[in-house]
């Protein structure tokens, strides 16, 4: 009797929780199931759509408070689609027939990509029209609803029919622009003869419906909206693609350029935190050129989008770099682009990392220190967030006359027993325990960042290297191969050749520029991209400068690094690593351990 009540007590806490609150997700998991749980545990089509919510997830802006989560639910009648003001998003099992059943995967992550970019659009915007159009079904009954939305949707006011249909065809927009963000090909979606749109309406019986429904713009309206804005996605997203690879051959003034360009379509969080990163690039050649001594002080985590750098920092002393015009120039646009980051969204650390960064660079240590507190207030074992504080904490410790260098050590040592390996974390406790006079210690951790095999052959690796051992490491081994370009394409020539050859349908092209504030000077640039099949190609004032080509993954990275031989530099994106070649001018793009592409690129003289 006594295990009857408290299943009864249960039973009625959960009724009153959820049972009369339709915002919040878990009312529809306790009313219809979570079908992930039960019948859906061995449905393969359950994990893909976790995965393409996860990519599109990444690429879509966030609501302030709101962590997207996505949820299937066990029922055939619907919502098909829907988000909730908790940040849920919801589907059910018949949302899988639709955009899996009878076509291949690939086909079927590409459907779903849009259906669940669209629900992500609506969540970033903070509206809930298919919240509120469903309740409105619910009030009139489910069945007779469904096949006969009309009459059931007619509203008083016309101007919230009006806002209700530009807020859906905003959420198609963004949609598109997500799943294209986030790798998936969505251009054959809305075609006349194969549109999912009308695919999906016929599916869930309501093909007819939208004509006369406050809710949706017409079925018809919303396929040509979508089609008159996919090739300007499509086009577009290559700027931030070509960003990407220019960030990566060092080219920060050009990078910047094309994030900045696309911002004006796109203004979401990586744009913005990929365009600090440019900034704070640029500011750390400045550094490098006129104060050497302090470059090479510490490493500090500043991951990007896809990328990661690493630069230094100093005291207070005769030598203010922040009174060189050039510096304080570049990390006050850095820090402003981050700090757009930030408010994009609220749950991402890397644009997080990037801001303590310059805040440490631009010596506003307590606000860095408070940047990875929140960071670490959600997870205390976050290797980037650890080693920035404790470089924060230090220099916070020398503008106040106190001693905080062993706290600093402390926190770093925890990061190195999270992440021995973690060459970052090695560097800088190195040159605390060399700040503390621990000379021996300091050896040991140098000794150790020298030999790890993960350490980018780069400028701090031959300063400490002259540093220990007295002399500059021999020339590195050079390696008789390097990946092979695709056949009829080489670096350098004239971009109209390859125009010619391909076709111009394959091309976008894009006036860039950027106006500078100081003594009102600009520049400006063409950029140029074609992509075909499996190669894609840039070209600045029509000379193509950078050759990518995706490979189908190609497992084992370790026995492309033994017949390439060391990298200049390793830097860390959200699925692996890039292994970039300065001094042969090519780079590898490694995702969970296995090469994905190959990119060549005009290396410096």
């Amino acid at each position: 009797m006594r295990k009857v009540l408290i299943f009864l007590l249960i039973m009625w806490a959960g009724y009153n929780l959820y049972g009369h609150n339709k915002d919040y997700t878990q009312w529809w998991i306790y009313n219809h199931g979570d079908y992930a749980k039960t019948q859906g545990k061995n449905d393969p089509r359950v994990k893909w759509a976790n995965e393409v919510f996860e990519q599109v997830k990444n690429a879509a802006d966030k609501a302030e408070g709101r962590l997207p989560r996505l949820f299937i639910i066990s029922t055939k009648k619907g919502p098909y689609a829907l988000s909730l003001p908790d940040g849920g998003i919801i589907i059910t099992p018949t949302t899988l027939d639709i955009c899996y059943e009878g076509i291949d995967r690939v086909d079927g992550d590409h459907r779903m990509a849009f259906i669940l970019g669209h629900e992500l659009a609506h969540l970033g915007n903070k509206d809930y029209m298919h919240r509120e159009a469903f309740l409105a079904l619910k009030e009139h009954g489910d069945e007779k609803a469904q096949k006969e939305l009309v009459g059931y949707f007619k509203l008083p006011d016309p101007e919230k029919a009006k806002a209700f249909k530009k807020r859906e065809l905003l959420a198609d927009q963004k949609g598109a622009l997500y799943a294209a963000m986030a790798g998936y090909d969505i251009s054959e979606l809305f075609g006349k003869k194969n549109n999912l749109l009308q695919y999906w309406a016929k599916q869930v019986g309501i093909a007819y419906a939208y004509d006369d429904n406050p809710f949706h713009p017409s079925l018809q309206k919303r396929e040509q909206f979508i089609r008159s804005q996919l090739k300007a996605v499509v086009k577009k997203v290559e700027l931030f693609r070509a960003g990407v690879l220019l960030y990566q051959m060092g080219n920060h003034h050009d990078s910047a350029a094309a994030f900045l360009e696309f911002s004006k379509a796109y203004p979401a969080r990586e744009v913005f935190n990929n365009l600090g990163a440019c900034y704070f690039n640029l500011a750390m050649h400045h550094l490098y050129l006129k104060y050497r001594e302090v470059y090479y002080k510490f490493r500090i985590s500043t991951p990007i989008d896809y990328s990661t750098t690493a630069a230094a920092i100093q005291p207070r002393g005769e030598a203010d770099y922040l009174k060189d015009k050039d510096i304080a120039r570049y990390l006050n646009k850095a820090e402003n682009h981050f700090r757009r980051a930030v408010e994009k969204d609220q749950h991402d650390r890397t644009c997080r990392y990037n801001l303590a960064a310059v805040l440490i660079l631009t010596k506003e240590y307590a606000g860095a220190q408070a940047v990875c507190d929140l960071i670490l207030k959600k997870d205390p074992q976050d290797i980037n967030a650890l080693n920035n504080k404790a470089i924060a904490f230090y220099y916070y410790g020398k503008e106040e006359d106190l001693d905080t260098t062993q706290k600093a050590i402390q926190t770093l040592e925890k990061a190195h027993q999270l992440e021995p390996n973690n060459f970052e974390v090695l560097y800088n406790l190195a040159s605390l325990k060399q700040e503390r006079k621990r000379m021996a210690g300091a050896k040991r951790y140098w000794e150790k960042y020298l030999n790890l095999s993960t350490t980018p052959k780069d400028n701090f690796y031959m300063h400490i290297s002259k540093k220990i051992k007295g002399t500059f490491p021999s020339k590195l081994k050079e390696k008789a191969v390097s990946p092979q370009m695709p056949e009829g394409i080489r670096l350098g020539e004239d971009f109209s050749r390859i125009v010619k050859k391909w076709g111009k349908k394959h091309t976008r092209e894009f006036k860039l520029g950027i106006e500078e504030d100081v003594d009102n000077e600009s520049w400006y640039l063409n950029l140029q991209v074609m992509v075909k099949e499996n190669v894609r190609v840039v070209a600045l004032d029509g000379t193509v400068e950078i050759v990518e080509w995706k490979l189908s993954p190609v497992k084992g990275i370790s026995g492309a690094l033994k017949r390439f031989g060391p990298p200049q530099k390793v830097v860390r994106h959200s699925g692996g690593s890039f292994y970039i070649y300065d001094e042969k001018g090519f780079s590898i793009k490694e995702v969970a351990g296995n090469i994905r592409s190959y990119i060549r690129f005009q290396k410096n003289f």
